[in-house]
Parts: C-alpha cells; sequence; structure tokens
C-alpha cells in the first residue's frame, strides 16, 4: 500500500492522518522458551507483578531463537507477561513453524521493522546461564514418527520408551504422549493431548498444546519445573509445598485453574 502526503488546500480538515513512521513499541526479544526461565528473568527485572497495573503493549520477538527449532507455549507465554504488565499485541520474526503457532494463539505475525535511522541498532544479548557438570555424550533422543490414524480415524499416542534427558524438547502433534520412564529436570514433553508419565516427573510437561481444555496429565512421581494445560501453568516453587508434591497425581484444568489431585 502506498500512501501520498495530502496537498494543501481549500477544503475540511481531515479526520485523521496516518504516519508510515514506526511506533516506538516495546519488544520483548526471547532467548529462551523455558517459562521458569523466563519467570525468573522478569522477576528480576520487574519485582513482584502487579495485578491492577495498567499494561505496556509489547511485541514479541524470535529472531534470537528462529533457527533453534524450539517449541513455545504462546498461551502461557501471553499470560506469564500481562503478569508483569506487558500486553503482547503481536510477534516478529521467527520460523514458520513458530509463526504458526503463534497464529494458533491469536497472535498476529508481523514483518521485522527496520532500525530507526535517527538511531544505532540496539543489541541485547542473553543472560548469561551456568553451564551444567560435564557428562558423558549420550545419543540424541529424538521423537518416534507419528503413528498412522486407523480407519475409525483415531490417531495412537506417541510411546516413549527411554527416559527424556535434560534439554531433549519433544512434541506430540495432535497425539497423547505416554512416557514409560523418567522426565528429568530440564527436559520438555509437549503434547495436543493428554500426557501419562509412568515415571518421575522432574522437568515440564504441558498439555493441550493444541488448545482441548479436557487433556491432563498424568504421573507416578510428581516433582515438577513446570506444568501446563492450554497455556494455564505452575510452576515447582509454587508446588514444592502442595500435598500431592512427591506423589501419584493426575491435573486438569478445572475453571481456569490448574488442580492436582493425588490417588490414594
Amino acid at each position: 500500500m502506498t500512501f501520498s502526503p495530502r496537498k494543501a488546500g481549500k477544503g475540511p480538515a481531515p479526520a485523521l492522518e496516518i504516519d508510515r513512521n514506526p511506533l516506538d513499541v516495546i519488544h520483548v526479544r526471547l532467548f529462551e522458551t523455558h517459562l521458569l526461565k523466563l519467570t525468573r528473568s522478569l522477576s528480576e527485572r520487574f519485582g513482584n507483578p502487579g495485578v491492577n497495573d495498567e499494561r505496556s503493549p509489547c511485541v514479541i520477538d524470535l529472531a534470537a531463537i528462529q533457527e533453534s527449532g524450539k517449541w513455545i507455549d504462546f498461551p502461557a507465554l501471553v499470560s506469564l507477561l500481562r503478569n508483569y504488565r506487558l500486553e503482547p499485541v503481536g510477534v516478529v520474526h521467527g520460523n514458520e513453524q513458530q509463526q504458526a503457532q503463534a497464529r494458533g494463539a491469536e497472535l498476529p505475525v508481523f514483518d521485522a521493522p527496520a532500525e530507526h535511522p535517527d538511531r544505532p541498532a540496539r543489541a541485547e544479548a542473553p543472560e548469561p546461564v551456568e553451564a551444567p557438570p560435564a557428562a558423558p555424550a549420550e545419543p540424541e533422543e529424538t521423537a518416534p514418527p507419528v503413528a498412522n490414524a486407523t480407519p475409525g480415524g483415531a490417531v495412537g499416542p506417541m510411546v516413549l520408551r527411554h527416559p527424556v534427558r535434560s534439554g531433549t524438547e519433544l512434541y506430540a502433534h495432535g497425539q497423547d504422549m505416554v512416557v514409560m520412564n523418567t522426565v528429568g529436570a530440564g527436559a520438555r514433553v509437549v503434547a495436543d493431548g493428554s500426557i501419562y508419565i509412568h515415571g518421575t516427573l522432574k522437568g515440564t510437561a504441558a498439555a493441550g498444546a493444541g488448545g482441548l481444555a479436557s487433556a491432563r496429565i498424568f504421573c507416578e512421581q510428581f516433582e515438577p519445573e513446570i506444568i501446563a494445560i492450554c497455556g494455564t501453568f505452575l510452576d515447582g516453587e509454587q508446588l514444592a509445598r502442595h500435598p500431592a508434591w512427591g506423589k501419584r497425581v493426575v491435573v486438569e484444568l478445572e475453571n481456569g485453574q490448574l488442580v492436582v489431585h493425588a490417588f490414594d
């Protein structure tokens, strides 16, 4: 679309004017997608969330992670940013998968704006992260292929028989996920359906990623870093004193809140 300046002349004053100069909107540049790490960074930057404070508009900038293939829980990210007085209005950069995830969360994807000619480009580096102790090299975990649909249209779950180790991120697209082992600290398992963990959950489990509010998380031993269903999440610091900690549980979404039930 081309904008032409209005020629001076007689006539009524215009009711509006369209300026092509970009607005100076806050950019939230992601270097990580782990909600616990993002929560800690926001808390260090802004302190305690302001419940009734006015929010400032922002765009989520994915330039730093668009080559990583990281999966982003946009509903949970939007909720988190709103807690810290930021109102996401869209996304810039990102790969096709990340942009599709943003649109699925009703976030528009904008063309990346050019830097303002009157000021130098700004660069921000990610916060330093302590490297974990060195461990013997192990084969990289890979997700098994999606199961074929049966004649009735049902799709079988993604089944993982080996431990899901730190740094691994697995996504069951359009499926439930069954983990027949442990989900280690720093690992993340995500499913559009429900998640069944026949072992200890020490990392992150996010069910209902495709918007299925009836999705659930089951696990034999509950010690998570983060749990989420349909973008509503709780972190381990909030759950550490929960009566169900360390027990066999099911997590459900009830009236917009996550509820953790321990099995007797």
